[in-house]
């Protein structure tokens, strides 16, 4: 089939100066790009925004410098009309490659998110403040397509899985941290999860820390693209996709668009999302919910098991001191 060569709108927005209208002007690309360099790299071009979490210029070091400035991107981004598709990821080998500051020793619980006596306040400041905005900005604050990229090992999926498409390279992979690290999974993952792979394979993943492969989160549903190659292959890809957004609807009706794509999402998040992170900090709060690498360095090696096994046409089930290869029953 054929499809019409309808051409890009993007930089054809007519609009009414804001010092005539006495309103606020929105802050500028190369402002925002600026101020949040030190966690997004950015680039724009026909309307179409990428931004890629790093650390240093490398794959992600999950802590507070990204859990604030996640939300303070969705903030300026969404605002900035100039924006009319966003392409969210990764940097190098994998989306998230640890938590906690650079510096940090394996062992090392991560300061910012202390949960205990006299800094037990850093918990509202640095956890459930800085969280909730991340989910709800992401989808309330975005008026945008958005197209999520997640590239290798990662938590905190929610980053790409609350995008309106998501691709993921052929060494994606994925396990839910919360209950991990005695935590109770309140901070949006859980809707993100549950209400893609159902309720039912949500609760097995979550209690058994179950890997999730790229091939099992496409079966599942919870992505729509394998990539084949390289993370750079599967920016080139949501390009193309966020060029045939740009090339099929109008600018104003894409942006109604992603709403009404969105609702479900909003509905749950608005009934559950602040609720159920309080839970989560209640119990961070009451009980050691220990943030230490070592247990994604445990998951690392989980996940080379299974990502082996599934070459082979086996499965690796979680079992008590780490699963094995086996036959999958089908």
């Amino acid at each position: 089939m054929i499809r019409p060569n309808y051409e890009s709108d993007a930089g054809k927005r007519k609009e009414i100066p804001t010092k005539e209208l006495g309103t606020v002007p929105f802050v500028p690309f190369e402002e925002y790009k600026e101020m949040l360099k030190h966690c997004f790299i950015m680039k724009r071009e026909n309307g179409i925004l990428e931004a890629r979490l790093h650390t240093d210029g490398g794959s992600l070091q999950w802590g507070a410098p990204a859990h604030q400035g996640l939300h303070v991107f969705f903030d300026l981004a969404g605002r900035d009309l100039d924006n009319e598709v966003i392409i969210l990821g990764g940097t190098g080998e994998s989306l998230i490659k640890s938590m906690g500051k650079t510096n940090l020793k394996k062992t090392e619980e991560t300061k910012e998110f202390a949960s205990q006596g006299s800094d037990a306040w850093r918990l509202y400041e640095y956890q459930y403040l800085d969280g909730t905005k991340d989910v709800e900005g992401q989808i309330f604050d975005l008026q945008v397509p958005t197209i999520g990229v997640w590239n290798g090992g990662t938590f905190h999926t929610d980053l790409v899985l609350f995008s309106d498409i998501t691709l993921c390279t052929e060494d994606a992979w994925t396990t839910e941290m919360h209950f991990r690290v005695n935590m109770v999974p309140g901070d949006g993952i859980q809707i993100a999860w549950r209400e893609l792979m159902g309720r039912k394979r949500f609760a097995y993943a979550e209690l058994t820390g179950e890997i999730i492969t790229a091939r099992k989160a496409l079966a599942l549903g919870m992505v729509n693209e394998i990539v084949p190659g390289d993370v750079e292959a599967c920016y080139k890809r949501a390009w193309e996709i966020a060029e045939l957004i740009m090339r099929t609807g109008s600018r104003v009706t894409r942006r109604i668009t992603v709403q009404q794509l969105r609702r479900p999402w909003k509905m749950d998040i608005a009934d559950e999302l602040r609720n159920a992170f309080s839970s989560e900090m209640y119990v961070t709060a009451t009980e050691h919910s220990p943030h230490e690498n070592k247990y994604w360095d445990w998951a690392n090696e989980e996940a080379k098991l299974v990502l082996a096994a599934e070459k082979k046409g086996k499965v690796v089930r979680p079992r008590v001191n780490g699963g094995k290869e086996e036959d999958e029953i089908k």
